[in-house]
């Protein structure tokens, strides 16, 4: 899948060059936080959400109406991730933004629906909407994201079972600098504002031990859905996202690959959550966010001490896309498996009012 190509060389002439600009300029004004900005390494993350349930579970649904801008919870927007992972930056390009004539405002949200147009069609995505900050590590090489560009290879495969292979060295080496970038966004946030962090990554069931020792405040929220239609899901996602490197069709070899994958993380979850009870969790119901995303809403802020009556849903992004691909049927799902599926003890589940 990356053998010598014309759509691979084309991709690498344009990604590497754009990937090195944005490393070393973001890795210039992290530095320069710790001279301008220094006070954020004491900025306090008060009982921080993480959403670290399977990939294509309805994360996105749940997190973009968590981060409503009336909500309890704020997280880095995609500009932010990509464009501002520091202090200084978030401050000039807000500054800049503030002072753009209306009609370039319109110019750059058309280029950015233009520039996301056929990924929305499988991921709601924008520049200008919450995403996940796992993709900020990639200015620290630390990234799952990294591996996208390099199909049939183990380059940052380990990082797909963090807790389980990575040394303690390097894993608290990778979950301080994600500490100190999280300290960053809420220090560039409004004074006055009193919100928490949330955030949502498929790739933080692998890490759950670690996020716990390093957010001891921290609860953890798991969506619930069928596997057979999680799994398939999650290798058309895959698939899309691997065409940014390759115009060959995704091998069976990758395929197993991604559903090991997913084996591994909904089994360091309940390693770590149902059986060592390493943080507070609760599961949700696919079934009842789909269907009942306000009342699900509603009652997971109360399990997280918020007032519910105070949360005014306000995000109108339409979450539900076209399925693209086949469910597995039982035996089809059984035969990836490695070890018989585990399914999660009732009274974990959340009660939606």
């Amino acid at each position: 899948m990356r053998s010598l190509r014309l759509h691979r060389l084309i991709q690498t002439a344009w990604v590497l060059p754009l990937f090195l600009f944005l490393l070393i300029t973001n890795n210039i004004a992290l530095l320069i936080d710790w001279i301008i900005f220094p006070g954020f390494k004491k900025q306090e993350i008060k009982d921080p959400v993480f959403i670290v349930s399977l990939p294509r579970t309805g994360t996105t649904n749940l997190f973009h109406g968590l981060t409503s801008p009336n909500g309890f919870y704020s997280a880095m927007s995609l500009w932010e991730i990509i464009l501002a992972p520091s202090v200084t930056q978030k401050k000039v390009y807000r500054f800049i933004w503030a002072c753009c004539p209306q009609i370039v405002r319109r110019k750059i949200k058309l280029f950015d629906e233009f520039l996301f147009k056929k990924l929305n069609s499988i991921h709601r995505i924008s520049l200008f909407k919450k995403e996940e900050d796992e993709i900020i590590l990639m200015w620290a090489l630390s990234s799952v994201y990294m591996s996208f560009f390099y199909p049939e290879s183990n380059v940052m495969r380990d990082l797909f079972r963090f807790d389980m292979d990575l040394s303690e060295k390097r894993k608290t080496r990778i979950m301080k600098i994600y500490y100190r970038m999280v300290q960053r966004h809420l220090f560039a946030l409004n004074k006055n504002s009193h919100k928490r962090y949330i955030a949502k990554n498929p790739s933080m069931a692998a890490k759950v031990d670690s996020i716990s020792n390093f957010f001891p405040g921290g609860k953890a929220i798991i969506i619930d859905r069928n596997p057979c239609y999680v799994f398939p899901s999650t290798v058309k996602l895959q698939s899309f996202l691997f065409n940014l490197a390759t115009d060959i069709p995704t091998s069976t070899r990758e395929k197993k690959a991604i559903t090991d994958i997913l084996e591994d993380f909904y089994l360091n979850l309940h390693l770590n959550l149902s059986n060592k009870k390493k943080m507070p969790f609760v599961i949700i119901s696919f079934n009842d966010l789909v269907n009942n995303r306000s009342g699900v809403i509603k009652s997971l802020l109360s399990w997280l001490g918020h007032n519910p009556m105070n949360f005014k849903d306000v995000d109108e992004t339409k979450h539900q896309t076209k399925a693209t691909y086949y469910p597995l049927n039982e035996r089809e799902f059984n035969e990836i498996l490695k070890t018989p599926w585990i399914n999660w003890k009732k009274s974990y589940y959340l009660k939606v009012s």
